[in-house]
């Protein structure tokens, strides 16, 4: 292990998973930090709703542009053939794996463009189910593109030593995409590892449970990656707000939502 420091931001956010200062752990024995993402397609807006003068630049939320640019270096690498990469599940099997999740199809519709310009929200969350970042879902299904910004942003916050292991519904799918094409640096996707959420990845092949699933990863302990489902649940009196309001408003309900519980967890003797 080698000494290190995380982010500022990150460590007032989750102190117990970013405070340390020892990184370096293998990803094979469960990597330094657990993070799990996830999307929600109720969190739409609506397109009549209009927007109104920027007021407020969001703390949790990656910018648009920075997310497109993700998009087009995805779209660029598809377009080139595929890197040869050893696999311990079989394609075939991950093949099943993705026709079998809504999720894993970009292409699929779960909103109608014509009345949504905004149709959810991706989370990236620590393995105490404290948003780390989100990014606003403005294509018709859960791109990939949009995951790989919110590792990529959180790889910028970490020593350049540090491991994590991500947890999706089809992380089994994504891991195979960014072996195939150079979507990431190789020395981030070294110190990069994948498993499926523990409730989904039992509607996975037995082939993908093998290396995927949590319950079975070696070092993955109690982390189950369906903390965004908790969240979401927590989320879910902002849905018919979101919908009419401004666009502006969409980033600034999560956002002061949890500015506010941070501030109040780093100074508790403020609350009576």
């Amino acid at each position: 292990l080698q000494r290190g420091r995380c982010a500022p931001l990150l460590v007032q956010r989750c102190p117990a998973c970013f405070g340390g200062t020892l990184f370096g752990r293998p990803i094979s024995e469960g990597g330094d930090i657990h993070v799990a993402t996830d999307g929600n397609f109720h969190h739409r807006h609506r397109r009549s709703a209009g927007d109104c003068p920027r007021f407020y630049e969001p703390t949790y939320f990656l910018s648009k542009q920075f997310v497109d640019t993700v998009g087009r270096r995805i779209d660029a690498q598809r377009k080139r053939p595929a890197t040869t990469h050893a696999s311990l599940v079989p394609d075939e099997a991950i093949d099943l794996c993705e026709n079998a999740y809504e999720a894993a199809d970009g292409k699929k519709q779960k909103a109608a463009m014509d009345s949504f310009d905004d149709t959810g929200i991706m989370a990236l969350i620590c393995r105490h189910d404290i948003p780390l970042f989100f990014a606003n879902i403005d294509s018709p299904g859960e791109q990939q593109k949009y995951s790989v910004a919110l590792i990529e942003h959180l790889f910028t916050l970490l020593p350049p030593q540090a491991t994590v292991t991500t947890l999706y519904d089809v992380g089994c799918v994504l891991a195979r995409s960014l072996s195939k094409f150079e979507i990431l640096p190789q020395d981030l996707l070294s110190r990069l590892r994948f498993a499926t959420t523990a409730m989904h990845a039992y509607g996975h092949e037995w082939a993908c449970q093998l290396v995927y699933n949590p319950r079975m990863c070696i070092g993955l302990g109690l982390s189950d990656g369906e903390g965004t489902e908790r969240l979401w649940s927590r989320f879910i009196c902002l849905i018919g707000v979101e919908r009419s309001s401004s666009v502006c408003y969409i980033v600034l309900y999560p956002d002061r939502i949890y500015l506010t519980l941070i501030c109040l967890a780093s100074a508790p003797s403020m609350v009576n």
